[in-house]
């Protein structure tokens, strides 16, 4: 059907229904719509039907009970949301601690273990092995000092080294000390000084100190003298049994023999050796201590029960064209875990030798271990010592 025959029906059927309300029969006639309205909303019906005839496009009449039509669905794509980039905490930047200038730490005890007895009155070498864990370079303008406790005659101040000694790198630090006349235990705390007079020691803080501790002794033995008696019978010769004995410098063991390198030290027995004093000897033990400043060689035996009277005895000294040559020759003994420093002779090149003569007979029945040690008396030089047929006779 046209549009146009709709708008025609739809007209007339206005028309019939307001005569209709106004003829009905026996009733008085009520008008209950304007008619100046009910045309309005026919024209504009009209117009909408027109308008959408127009277009070309149906009109929906909507009324209380037509549903609601159904809108085609859209293909508009909702935009992608880029995920935010996940955090990675950041750990805190650890800050470094700065390294003291000046600060050792203690690394060994090269001689004289604490609690070590040494007969009163005793001269004796306290060797300490430290590093240089600062950051600043050990000169010679450096010193060791005494810091508190018991000095034992020991200098309040002496050169800490001859060479430089970076960060990171030990030194061997020496020290001569006398046991105190009067028996007992005795401690001395030791530090450093730096070239502006500062002094520091051990530790994270470089406020400790390093020490030595010695236990001061009775002398059990006479002091040895100088003259040699007849041997009548011996009960122990150290150059043949030197094989047996374990020999080591200030941090390594060394082989008994002559070996091609003898900076570490050197441990041999030897023959026909001519001495400083112009004297050739058949039988003698050569103890090179190691080639450093304060270097060292020890040798420690096998056990030995002393008779009788026993004597130690022996002549020590430097072979010939010795120079500068310079060392202490110590007789020790160990027994039950401390060592006990007999006595030492310094022995510079000076053309004699010295003899030695121990009376034992205060250690009569006892079972020990004796040890031979010779160390350089400060810089290495011409230190070729050796002892003349070292024995123990009765």
């Amino acid at each position: 059907m046209s549009i146009r025959r709709i708008i025609l029906i739809i007209l007339l059927a206005a028309a019939l229904l307001l005569l209709a309300s106004c003829n009905l029969p026996g009733q008085q006639a009520t008008p209950t719509t304007d008619p100046g309205l009910a045309y309005t909303q026919a024209a504009q019906t009209v117009s909408a039907l027109q308008t959408q005839a127009a277009l070309n496009t149906p009109v929906i009449m909507l009324t209380p009970d037509t549903p609601a039509p159904t809108l085609p669905p859209t293909n508009t794509a909702l935009p992608t949301l880029t995920p935010l980039p996940s955090l990675t905490p950041v750990p805190p930047t650890a800050t470094g601690v700065p390294i003291p200038c000046d600060r050792a730490s203690f690394v060994d005890d090269i001689t004289i273990d604490d609690n070590t007895e040494i007969p009163a009155g005793t001269t004796f070498i306290k060797t300490w092995r430290l590093r240089n864990n600062g950051s600043c370079t050990w000169t010679s303008s450096y010193a060791l000092i005494f810091y508190t406790g018991d000095a034992m005659s020991g200098p309040a101040a002496s050169p800490l080294t001859s060479v430089a000694v970076p960060p990171g790198s030990t030194i061997d630090v020496s020290v001569t000390l006398i046991a105190p006349l009067t028996p007992g235990t005795y401690r001395g705390e030791w530090r450093l000084r730096n070239s502006v007079g500062a002094s520091f020691g051990i530790g994270a803080l470089a406020d400790s100190s390093f020490w030595v501790q010695i236990r001061s002794v009775t002398p059990r033995t006479p002091t040895p003298t100088v003259t040699a008696t007849p041997a009548v019978t011996v009960g122990f010769d150290f150059i043949s049994r030197g094989p047996d004995a374990v020999w080591r410098n200030a941090t390594t063991v060394l082989p008994w023999g002559d070996p091609p390198d003898d900076s570490p030290g050197v441990a041999v027995n030897v023959e026909n050796v001519r001495m400083e004093d112009n004297t050739t000897y058949p039988r003698l033990l050569a103890t090179y201590p190691q080639k450093i400043t304060d270097g060292v060689i020890a040798g420690l035996y096998p056990s030995y029960t002393i008779q009788a009277n026993d004597h130690f005895r022996a002549r020590v000294g430097l072979r010939d064209d010795c120079g500068d040559g310079r060392v202490r020759f110590q007789v020790r003994y160990v027994e039950g875990g401390s060592t006990v420093l007999i006595n030492e002779w310094i022995e510079p090149c000076n053309d004699t030798l010295t003899s030695i003569d121990i009376n034992l007979a205060a250690l009569a029945g006892h079972t020990v271990q004796f040890e031979l040690v010779v160390l350089t008396d400060g810089p290495y030089s011409d230190d070729i010592s050796l002892w003349v047929y070292p024995r123990i006779e009765r």
